[in-house]
């Protein structure tokens, strides 16, 4: 069991050194995701489905955290565990270049097997927060305010017109 709660360390320090990365803006595989051209030799539709992969394996991670949290002695949990970290790898890898996050799931998979609940879940919460810094570096290669111009058109910028979530426009 030592040796497992060791390659668990080992690999929950990677993690945070590549969450360090990411918070520097720094990440490699950010870079690899902007560089990505779709058929028509534009990046916005690589960018948007990269940004929407991530979160779709952000919930699934999230998942896993809860079944830990609720199932801390279920020794299925780390069944669930290792698919859920083995899944997105070829499409990570191979759609959206992001390798380095590829093999931290890989990793991640390959270890669940010998995991406790508990060495699940901090495992699962350590990668959570890799996610929250990688779909923040995601979400800033998104032109948002181009958006908004093409969405609500250019008249409704040029006057400033406001509409709160709540429905109440400016006065």
């Amino acid at each position: 069991m030592a040796e497992v709660t060791t390659a668990l360390d080992t690999l929950i320090a990677r993690i945070e050194a590549a969450t360090t990365t990411l918070s520097a803006g720094a990440a490699a595989d950010v870079a690899r995701v902007r560089q990505l051209r779709g058929a028509m030799g534009q990046s916005f539709t690589t960018t948007i489905f990269a940004f929407q992969q991530a979160g779709t394996v952000r919930d699934g991670i999230a998942f896993v955290a809860s079944l830990a949290e609720k199932f801390p002695h279920e020794s299925w949990v780390a069944t669930v565990a290792a698919e859920q970290f083995r899944r997105p790898v070829a499409t990570l890898t191979t759609r959206y270049a992001m390798r380095d996050t590829a093999a931290l799931h890989t990793d991640a998979a390959a270890l669940c097997a010998g995991l406790s609940g508990a060495d699940l879940l901090r495992l699962a919460r350590t990668m959570l927060v890799y996610y929250a810094f990688l779909l923040r570096r995601l979400r800033d290669l998104l032109p948002f305010y181009e958006l908004s111009v093409a969405f609500e058109g250019h008249r409704l910028i040029a006057e400033r017109v406001a509409i709160s979530p709540t429905g109440e426009g400016a006065r």
